[in-house]
């Protein structure tokens, strides 16, 4: 077994684990604040799976910067997303923001990227559609967070404007990744991005 194979072998049981056990209370509480370190175990897989590409870290660094600078906004100021503040289940946290946030931010903005590249060559549609790909995975996420005490809105309301920022920080995040380093779909990011959308759906409808 190669080592593509092998780490997408690692991600299937990863997510699969984890979302039985979001299903049965009594696993749940244990692994829920594992939450972070699935996020980042599923990070460095998809790294991996790129063969710690030079162009891509330095893609994932810049957009790590961007996505943690805007959280760090929206829990200070409510000026993006709106007013919301992280819970426990993130892992630790730099003034109030979990430090694998602006790791989930790198690692989404790679998939969608991904993804988006093999649908046109323009940049700016790439972007357009990797953004709205983002976006669409925010949505599934938002009420799940808040279950998992990932993170809380303001009486509990999820804004539309949240989206809106979603969409708008998604799109310069994929523009930068795409000019900095054209990541290329692969098998280990197809199955990730199937996998994530799995374990918030599945989550949603049961």
């Amino acid at each position: 077994m190669n080592k593509e194979r092998t780490g997408i072998l690692i991600l299937v049981i990863l997510y699969a684990v984890g979302t039985i056990s979001m299903l049965v209370p009594a696993l749940r509480t244990l692994v829920l604040p594992l939450s972070g370190y699935n996020l980042f175990f599923s990070f460095l897989i998809l790294l991996n799976a790129y063969r710690w590409n030079k162009a891509l870290l330095i893609g994932s660094a810049a957009i790590f910067i961007l996505g943690f600078f805007s959280e760090w906004i929206g829990v200070h100021t409510g000026l993006l997303f709106g007013r919301y503040w992280y819970g426990m289940n993130l892992g630790p946290k730099l003034s109030g923001v979990p430090f694998i946030i602006g790791i989930n931010w790198a690692m989404l903005t790679i998939l969608a990227s991904g993804i988006s590249v093999k649908w046109t060559k323009n940049i700016t549609f790439q972007a357009l559609i990797a953004a709205g790909l983002m976006t669409g995975i925010d949505v599934l996420m938002e009420p799940i967070a808040i279950r998992n005490d990932y993170w809380h809105w303001h009486k509990g309301v999820i804004p539309l404007y949240n989206y809106l920022c979603w969409f708008v920080i998604s799109f310069i995040g994929n523009l930068v990744l795409i000019k900095i380093a054209k990541p290329n779909l692969n098998n280990t990011s197809i199955v990730l991005f199937i996998l994530i959308s799995l374990f918030f759906t599945i989550q949603l409808l049961v």
